[in-house]
């Protein structure tokens, strides 16, 4: 290779030397002795003694100053030798003398990439791109340079340029698949996958991974189709007719999804993922009575599975019967002391019939194991509130404002629960406009606020809010209750104004 490119610059340096020397007998000797110096410079860069072969090329450059070659030579020649700041130099009088010279742009670029300045590498890659668009190096180079950049799209995006340019570049898309996935860029990923399926159309790892870009982007059509796909390649198990049920499931196809999951029961009866599975789809469609039927095979074969005693308080609480969610529960209770929804639910069940102590018993043990419940925080708060443990409610309120403000039940809740103690009625005050603001057509946090007003003796501020809430929720007692009141309290007030007018006439 060394020798081909010797040769090369030795004809290009000649075709110079004709193209600038006036014929004369000086002009010839000067040239013979310029390509003998540039010659000479060759051969000791190519014996790797960069400093000789440098003065040799000055010599060169003293007789033929106007000579790219030279100059692209010396360049190299300082480079080797890391003297970036000479190198460039002489690479950019070389491009003054031939812009279009593809060895100098691509020299400059690669010095610029050493000496990290990336922004100058770019414009030099960019400029050979548009000058060579079928070269894949440039290309490639452009995606690094976006990667350290940081722009990921854009790295993205050269990936595929380099793909459209040669499909045989796969390499190419599978860092492009790579980032994307990295960078979240999930709508980028599945393009990049539906690209790589092109080549590789049974590949069950992309195919895999497509699916689940696509059941995350939404695209439940989509992903019915690839799962109809993995199961052509590898052949129908039960999670894939589980899989295939959800998806019609998502698509509003409900006798399809219970089609499926049925023909997958046949095929194994006793599959508790099936079962429950079959089971979920029931209670979903209201068919209490075979969802319990089949309920029943999951807790006879697989008694140490949660989820049959689980879907039987779900089907009690979806019933309104929270006593029958704790018998379904308690009695397995310490057997599932570290499941989350064994004890969340026992926990709420426990709530709706006031049995506050079990409640934060059950409740506090769910949020040991998932200490991000929100829904758990909110029930725990809102037991503290009922049972006036109020240090711990407050620390709960303020847990769940301070990791979410636009948490307009935790606003609501913290206030009401401040303005019942008739405690801080300023900051519940602050508090209930922030979740009127987030939800200003909730009629309980317009009658809460309406509340707030009554306190602080503003009677049409409160009577405006709590008609509008009413409005809203006619049927609440707790808000014509508040309504009752407030008019009767403003009554009472008037009546005592007029009377104490009529004393002083």
């Amino acid at each position: 290779m060394k020798m081909i490119r010797l040769v090369k610059k030795k004809i290009k340096f000649i075709i110079l030397l004709t193209q600038f020397c006036i014929i004369n007998a000086d002009a010839i000797n000067n040239a013979e002795l310029a390509l003998h110096h540039f010659m000479q410079g060759e051969f000791l860069m190519n014996q790797g003694n960069y400093a000789l072969a440098i003065l040799e090329f000055q010599d060169a450059i003293e007789l033929d100053p106007n000579a790219s070659t030279i100059h692209l030579s010396i360049a190299d020649g300082y480079r080797r030798l890391g003297k970036g700041k000479r190198a460039e130099d002489h690479l950019q009088i070389a491009l003054a003398l031939e812009p279009e010279d593809k060895e100098a742009r691509e020299m400059l670029g690669q010095l610029y990439l050493t000496q990290k300045k990336y922004k100058d590498a770019q414009n030099i890659y960019k400029d050979l791109n548009r000058s060579f668009p079928e070269n894949l190096d440039y290309i490639y180079t452009l995606a690094d340079l976006a990667r350290i950049e940081k722009d990921w799209d854009l790295a993205i995006d050269y990936y595929i340029e380099g793909y459209e340019v040669n499909p045989m570049a796969i390499n190419g898309l599978e860092q492009a698949l790579q980032i994307a996935l990295t960078t979240s860029n999930f709508i980028l990923a599945e393009d990049v996958c539906d690209l790589l399926l092109i080549d590789d159309s049974e590949n069950i790892d992309l195919l895999e991974t497509l699916r689940d870009l696509t059941l995350f982007n939404g695209d439940y059509k989509k992903s019915l189709k690839i799962v109809n796909k993995i199961e052509k390649v590898k052949g129908a198990d039960s999670n894939l007719l589980i899989q295939k049920s959800a998806l019609y499931e998502e698509l509003n196809q409900l006798d399809l999804a219970l089609e499926v999951i049925y023909s997958a029961l046949e095929q194994d009866s006793q599959n508790v993922d099936i079962l429950h599975r079959l089971v979920t789809l029931l209670m979903e469609q209201e068919m209490n009575q075979e969802a319990i039927l089949y309920n029943q095979k999951i807790i006879d074969y697989h008694p140490d599975d949660p989820r049959g005693f689980i879907n039987n308080a779900v089907m009690a609480m979806s019933g309104k019967k929270p006593e029958e969610a704790v018998q379904a529960l308690m009695p397995h209770s310490d057997k599932f002391s570290q499941d989350f929804t064994v004890q969340y639910l026992l926990g709420t069940a426990f709530y709706q019939i006031k049995d506050y102590v079990n409640s934060k018993t059950h409740l506090s043990r769910a949020l040991n194991i998932y200490p991000q419940s929100r829904n758990t925080k909110h029930n725990l708060a809102l037991i503290y509130d009922s049972t006036g443990e109020w240090v711990e409610s407050d620390k709960l309120y303020i847990d769940l404002i301070a990791t979410d403000t636009t948490d307009a039940q935790a606003y609501n809740n913290y206030a009401y629960s401040l303005v019942e103690r008739e405690k801080d009625i300023e900051f519940a005050l602050e508090l209930a406009q922030n979740a009127i603001r987030l939800e200003p057509k909730s009629a309980a946090y317009l009658d809460t606020i309406g509340w707030i007003y009554f306190k602080m003796n503003d009677y049409d501020e409160a009577l405006r809010y709590i008609r509008e809430s009413l409005s809203i929720d006619s049927g609440n007692a707790t808000i014509q209750g508040h309504l009752d009141q407030i008019i009767k309290v403003r009554s009472e007030i008037n009546l005592h104004n007029i009377h104490q007018v009529e004393k002083q006439d």
